[in-house]
């Protein structure tokens, strides 16, 4: 006898579903290729039904097939085109069978469909026509096979998105979740706005949008709670466990199962509909969000927001005060970092820039498109902020746009518009941000930067050519005192200094002993360095940064304060562990950066009692 296709719409209307969690992460683990991660829905289909059956004795109510890359391009580049009807057909089919061992009835069977893999035109060769043809034929087989919804999951770009959901509706009337990856900037990789992007996909007639993948529980928290609470969307959730750490090799994830618990909590108390896990996520983690999950109804509070205006863009100039040069290496300075603007109005960053003056803050940093995300040229703000304000910028410079040409080029220019402290930096690949087939050049790596830097300064380029003036850099590095082998990093610190560099910068910092130990370590190192600092916002902010970022550990004295903290007191309690930290900074370096982010009230804080 078939079995009945449930009335998945009404169930999600009348409470939270938990979805199940990863798939490949976990094969990868067994030594399972992509490849053969989908091919043994034939060779090996007792594996999948496994997986299946611990996922529904977890608690989830949704079941996704193993046919996340089950569509003709991304079967040609593992040679199983051929099978691509027998992959699809088998991953309905373990589905059925595993919900069928577990004597439980109320269990949706989803249809993943991923996305192909190949850009659309012009950024590629595929065309939308070839596009929708491609997602028809695997959708096709999903629904002849039984599917009771399908999920169109894991698609950084819109327009590919969408092209999905109008290949499944000109198919079938059943139930689409459409979800896409979004970074932690809040864009995805070619540039779309999370609530335009979920509202185009609602409108395309997808029944409930959402996010998956790409980022863990803290950032999609807070990419998603707001728009939860404006929207009568029925929106889904599935973050990654965190961000995977490089061990012996292999990506591992290790956020704990009590950590994704929390964030179940606070996705349900923010009104989504389906809450599961993408990447690095187990069984152990949905058994655990499924305590919090499961039985609660969906909720939304919708309130009204107001939109501001464009401020005013006059640019008044100031005389430079060139304070950076003269107190670091003589008195305790300060820096704090902002990034450029995303589009052209920059006013409200200089602003920002400003109420950092009036509070003490010696110069400002000014990143280089962080995270391979597309900003205003960090030298024209440089310049515009050094224009206007007055205060000295440091200019964060990298290597992953520029090839030998441009470096120079560039930093010539950056020259003559009166920006002189560089931080060389080889910076993060293109392939993380929003445009992931930009070349990354890397012509050169940090320790070239400085080399080139250092020639400027001798006033000649890098082929020899004589530039008339010399340049006048002031040249920074990089280092991290986190570093798995301190002894090696800082042979990479002397290094760089006998290549040219005047001052070093450190990542944030919370480990007092770790602090201790590095100024042991550098004290004999004739150069300034300033550590750097990143005020908590909360505890929830602290177990972020601990369980999802590689390589940073947040104290147990730090994490214990905060969750001892009441909400009405945390900026309080914030600002304290931050002061506390910067006074042990004060005892070692001769200087502070301070990381702002969203920690704006904090800084602010922080800086009014330091100038106090």
């Amino acid at each position: 006898m078939a079995r009945q296709t449930l009335d998945f719409l009404s169930a999600l209307d009348k409470e939270v579903l938990l979805a199940d969690g990863a798939k490949s992460t976990i094969w990868l683990e067994q030594g399972l290729s992509p490849a053969s991660s989908m091919e043994q829905n034939l060779s090996n289909p007792e594996n999948v039904i496994k997986l299946h059956l611990e996922y529904i004795e977890a608690g989830a109510r949704i079941i996704e097939t193993n046919t996340f890359r089950a569509n003709r391009l991304q079967l040609a580049r593992f040679g199983l085109a051929d099978e691509l009807e027998n992959i699809n057909f088998a991953g309905v089919k373990l589905v059925k069978e595993a919900i069928k061992r577990s004597g439980r009835r109320n269990i949706f069977i989803a249809g993943s469909v991923g996305p192909l893999g190949a850009l659309v035109k012009p950024y590629g060769n595929i065309t939308l026509a070839e596009l929708g043809a491609i997602y028809q034929e695997q959708i096709k087989i999903l629904y002849e096979a039984g599917v009771d919804v399908l999920i169109i999951e894991s698609h950084p770009s819109l327009l590919e998105a969408l092209e999905a959901v109008r290949a499944a509706r000109t198919l079938d009337s059943r139930p689409i979740i459409a979800q896409m990856t979004f970074l932690e900037d809040g864009l995805s990789k070619f540039g779309d706005e999370p609530r335009r992007a979920l509202e185009a996909l609602a409108a395309a007639d997808a029944d409930v949008v959402g996010l998956n993948c790409a980022i863990g529980p803290h950032h999609m928290y807070n990419l998603i709670a707001d728009f939860l609470r404006l929207t009568n969307l029925r929106i889904s959730v599935q973050p990654n466990a965190g961000q995977p750490q490089l061990i012996s090799g292999r990506q591992i994830y290790l956020t704990s199962p009590d950590y994704l618990q929390e964030y179940a909590k606070l996705f349900v108390e923010a009104g989504a509909n389906i809450i599961g896990g993408c990447c690095g996520t187990t069984p152990e983690h949905i058994q655990a969000m499924a305590k919090v999950v499961n039985g609660q109804k969906p909720h939304h509070s919708i309130v009204q927001v107001s939109v501001q205006e464009q401020l005013d863009i006059s640019k008044p100039q100031v005389k430079m005060r060139n304070v950076l040069q003269e107190k670091l290496g003589s008195t305790f300075v300060t820096t704090a970092e902002i990034d450029a603007p995303l589009g052209l109005n920059y006013r409200p960053h200089i602003e920002q820039v400003q109420n950092l003056i009036n509070l003490g803050v010696d110069a400002i940093q000014i990143t280089d498109n962080p995270k391979a995300r597309v900003r205003m040229s960090s030298i024209a703000f440089a310049h515009l902020v050094q224009m206007e304000t007055g205060i000295e910028v440091v200019l964060h410079f990298t290597c992953r746009d520029r090839n030998l040409l441009a470096i120079q080029s560039e930093l010539m220019g950056a020259a003559a518009l009166g920006i002189h402290w560089i931080l060389a930096l080889t910076g993060d690949p293109s392939s993380v941000g929003e445009l992931p087939s930009a070349t990354s050049v890397f012509d050169v790596n940090s320790a070239g930067l400085v080399r080139i830097l250092h020639g400027l300064n001798q006033g000649v380029t890098l082929a020899g050519t004589d530039i008339s003036i010399p340049a006048n850099f002031r040249i920074g590095g990089s280092v991290n005192p986190a570093a798995p082998n301190l002894d090696i990093e800082i042979d990479k610190l002397k290094e760089k200094i006998d290549s040219g560099v005047d001052f070093a910068q450190t990542q944030p910092v919370f480990d007092l002993e770790l602090l201790k130990r590095f100024a042991d370590k550098t004290s004999n190192l004739n150069i300034p360095i300033l550590v750097g600092l990143m005020p908590l916002r909360d505890i929830r902010h602290a177990e972020f940064l601990h369980h999802e970022v590689p390589g940073t550990k947040i104290p147990d004295w730090i994490r214990k304060r905060l969750s001892n903290t009441k909400s009405n007191q945390m900026l309080d309690e914030s600002v304290s562990i931050a002061n506390d930290l910067l006074a042990e900074i004060k005892k070692y370096f001769p200087g502070v950066h301070i990381l702002i982010n969203e920690n704006t009230k904090i800084v602010e804080s922080l800086l009014t009692n330091k100038k106090s």
